[in-house]
């Protein structure tokens, strides 16, 4: 079967959708052939298999009509050129172009939804409402749904509600804790294994760092905090952060992404990862902060919680931060912090594996390639 996969941005991935297709691409079968529609701007993706291709799309420059004319040109090709069985969108924002996908009417398009766009604070009225829209159409007019989150059951399309399978995202059982990356923990003050860390993609105020830095206000008994992410997104929420970080000597700020090995090395370096998020679908970040056995504390909304299961000691109240100084202060004092880490890890290894996840894919791509 040869399928189109579309509604990503960049491989080799950074975070988010694009991690996820990335690790999928790694764990599928042979059995069949994937287009990867990713941007021409980007670097360039080397393929690892031969049944994987990358069909670079050009795309205009900015936030908002970089999406529109990347999905745009994607359809473009994907109806001139493209000779599929099947399409596999990710992200509800290319709903607006599904109707498109349609136009060839034999051809199943499966949908898998990462997240709600239009709940993150970065977006103003009329970008959620093109948002919201979208995942209506997305809805209505994709074949079949998935979602990474437990919790997206139930959607309104156009006409009446649809069903949503669950399909969580995967960790690796590869992390070791061994040194391996040219991070510079002199240049901002730190020694591996001295610091708390909070690490994120596009930085925006529903990450919740704001709560972190709060936190640590409180807190007179605590390591320097290392903050990792992309802060050219939501120039005044970064702004906001700069200004309260440079109020508390323990914090370093670090603001560019990290390429993966990098990041992980910082990550199975921190003594304890903070992830404070008020909205996720099931946070890629959280699952592999996991899968590197490092205590984690994070907020409890029903994403984490699905992650770290509901008797986990670091589960706050989301929105807290005084909970969250002293679950920190109580996590980082805990005797049995690491061995705790170590089975909360085993035990998301055994619930989250990507090769039983890419299965249940594959699965989907036979029933839909069946349709009459």
């Amino acid at each position: 079967m040869k399928i189109a996969v579309l509604g990503i941005k960049a491989l080799p991935a950074v975070a988010g959708a694009d991690r996820v297709v990335e690790k999928l691409l790694e764990n599928f079968s042979s059995d069949h052939d994937y287009w990867v529609y990713i941007r021409k701007d980007t670097p360039n993706a080397a393929s690892c298999h031969d049944n994987l291709h990358f069909v670079h799309v050009p795309a205009l420059r900015g936030k908002h009509l970089g999406s529109f004319s990347f999905f745009l040109m994607c359809c473009v090709h994907y109806l001139i050129k493209g000779r599929y069985d099947l399409a596999h969108v990710h992200n509800s924002d290319f709903g607006l172009f599904v109707p498109l996908l349609r136009l060839k009417p034999r051809l199943p398009v499966l949908g898998t939804f990462h997240g709600d766009p239009f709940a993150r604070d970065k977006w103003g009225t009329f970008a959620r409402f093109y948002l919201r829209m979208s995942e209506r159409l997305f809805v209505t007019f994709c074949h079949r749904l998935t979602s990474v989150s437990r919790f997206k059951d139930q959607v309104p399309g156009l006409w009446g509600r649809r069903r949503v399978e669950y399909i969580p995202n995967g960790v690796d059982s590869y992390w070791q804790d061994e040194e391996g990356s040219d991070f510079d923990y002199a240049g901002h003050g730190l020694h591996r294994g001295s610091y708390a860390l909070f690490a994120c993609g596009r930085l925006d105020p529903t990450k919740g760092l704001h709560d972190v830095l709060a936190a640590y206000r409180l807190l007179d008994d605590a390591p320097d905090l290392l903050v990792v992410g992309d802060f050219s997104h939501d120039q005044g929420y970064s702004e906001r952060i700069r200004l309260e970080a440079s109020q508390d000597p323990r914090v370093r700020l670090h603001e560019g992404l990290l390429d993966r090995e990098t990041l992980l090395d910082v990550v199975r370096g921190c003594q304890v990862f903070v992830f404070p998020s008020e909205v996720e679908a099931m946070s890629m970040m959280l699952l592999e902060a996991v899968s590197c056995r490092r205590p984690v504390v994070c907020s409890d909304i029903p994403e984490n919680v699905e992650v770290v299961g509901e008797g986990h000691r670091g589960l706050y109240p989301v929105g807290d931060p005084a909970a969250l100084a002293r679950r920190l202060e109580a996590d980082l004092g805990h005797p049995d912090r690491e061995e705790m880490a170590s089975q909360l890890a085993d035990e998301a290894l055994r619930r989250f594996r990507w090769g039983s996840i890419a299965g249940r894919y594959e699965e989907l791509y036979g029933t839909l390639g069946r349709r009459p």
